[in-house]
């Protein structure tokens, strides 16, 4: 057995615990390293018609289809057919969203970089017809805008969405047979797919509401994301495929794109903040014991993935989880591989001594469309109240939460220390006076009210 092995063997056998610990019903996930691939599954598909998962069954890869939207449109950039640093309305003449300043100066880049600053989370069924893109788009018209054109990174389901539309527009194919053309068949993706009635041929997971007792476990409804939608977050696929798609972003040109252009989607862009670090083109970057980290995650109604790349070790990791609690469990994984194969460890935040002055200069009520965030002390502590008014992918009120205590971890940056949010981060962010404008949390900007 091969070093490797032995490290990937030790690292599934903790995998096969923390499943257990944290109630996932099934995980499908991998190592590419080198040119060595090691892959396994564990648990099941559906806890109603359950199947042993392998590393041949699909799981929804949720936003990590992002990074393939910018792939494909890098590699239209390269044909000369797409500039990226061009108006979105030089392609779609008509794009329009409320804020009349965006709508005109908006552009590709802005698209990728998740600076568009509008609202992106609204998930609208514009139907399954080859038109559904062009559907969602055109009615993007009253999406408000939270914060002025390519000021703040603000994570945007809708402006990938923008992107796969002027994927089609460009190309005079449907997004998804675009993707298959430009992406899927020269890196010899085989089995990756948009579509229910594709899925249904091969042995496939469901998503669950999960944790707890295996008794409380229940399959979750609708399967799919709404197709108007399939830029931002529709592909699925086995693990084989994603740590194809990784290693070949590990590579260095052909037969997608030219080294230069590879190299400019790693590249930062924009920092976003010390805890996430900086956002290229699509994929998010870290710095960690001083080498690079790109990554990207995904969720979809109760599947949870990710993909990580670190260049220098050749190395990518990949998991996917059909529980809705699966992002616990791939961040295990994830710092677990790159602890145990690269020597690099992923610190964890600790929480700092504040005032109350300090913390009360953070109080008040900070809101988008999808969710409000009250921010309040109480006896000396700083707690969170956080309040989901929609649920994607229904309309269906959210449970409500309990308020949860928050302390800092850093210059402007909160910790959520209990609840259902608990160990997640935000951050606090001012304009050039001072002034507290947003706080982001969950990568989305909430306003200060």
């Amino acid at each position: 057995m091969s070093d490797r092995r032995g490290q990937f063997e030790k690292i599934r056998e903790q995998v096969e615990a923390w499943r257990e610990e944290l109630g996932v019903p099934g995980v499908t996930f991998g190592v590419t390293v080198s040119g060595e691939c090691y892959t396994a599954g564990a648990g099941v598909t559906s806890v109603e018609n359950p199947l042993p998962v392998t590393d041949r069954t699909l799981f929804q890869i949720g936003s990590i289809t992002k990074t393939v939207t910018a792939t494909a449109m890098l590699r239209l950039a390269e044909e000369g057919r797409l500039e990226l640093r061009a108006k979105v309305r030089d392609y779609l003449p008509d794009f329009r969203v409320r804020d009349p300043d965006a709508s005109a100066r908006v552009t590709v880049w802005h698209l990728l970089t998740h600076l568009a600053g509008w609202a992106g989370d609204v998930f609208t069924d514009t139907g399954n017809n080859d038109d559904a893109g062009e559907k969602y788009v055109t009615g993007m018209t009253e999406f408000e805008q939270l914060a002025p054109l390519g000021t703040v990174f603000s994570y945007n389901n809708a402006a990938f969405c923008v992107a796969g539309r002027v994927i089609e527009v460009l190309t005079g194919a449907s997004y998804e047979q675009a993707i298959h053309d430009l992406i899927f068949a020269p890196l010899g993706m085989e089995h990756s797919f948009f579509f229910p009635h594709q899925a249904m041929l091969h042995r496939f997971a469901v998503g669950h509401q999960a944790g707890g007792p295996a008794s409380d476990r229940k399959v979750l409804s609708p399967w799919a994301i709404p197709r108007g939608m399939n830029a931002a977050g529709g592909i699925s696929c086995h693990i084989r495929d994603l740590l194809r798609y990784g290693a070949y972003h590990l590579g260095d040109g052909p037969p997608l794109l030219q080294r230069e252009s590879l190299q400019h989607m790693h590249s930062p862009q924009v920092a976003i903040n010390s805890t996430m670090g900086s956002v290229g083109l699509a994929w998010i970057m870290n710095q960690y014991s001083g080498q690079n980290v790109l990554w990207h995650n995904g969720g979809t109604n109760g599947q949870n993935a990710v993909l990580t790349l670190a260049p220098a070790h050749g190395l990518a990791l990949g998991m996917m989880t059909n529980g809705d609690v699966g992002d616990k469990l791939n961040e295990r994984f994830n710092k677990a591989v790159l602890r145990e194969f690269c020597g690099i460890e992923i610190p964890a935040p600790t929480v700092i001594e504040s005032t109350n002055e300090q913390l009360s200069e953070y109080t008040g009520l900070y809101s988008r469309p999808l969710m409000d965030i009250e921010l309040r002390m109480e006896e000396g502590q700083l707690l969170a109240d956080t309040r989901i008014k929609t649920r994607f992918p229904t309309d269906a009120p959210w449970p409500e939460t309990q308020p949860a205590a928050v302390a800092r971890c850093g210059t402007d940056q909160l910790l959520v220390l209990e609840g259902d949010y608990k160990d997640s981060r935000a951050d606090i962010i001012r304009d050039e006076n001072g002034t507290i404008r947003y706080l982001r949390f969950g990568s989305r900007i909430n306003v200060r009210q």
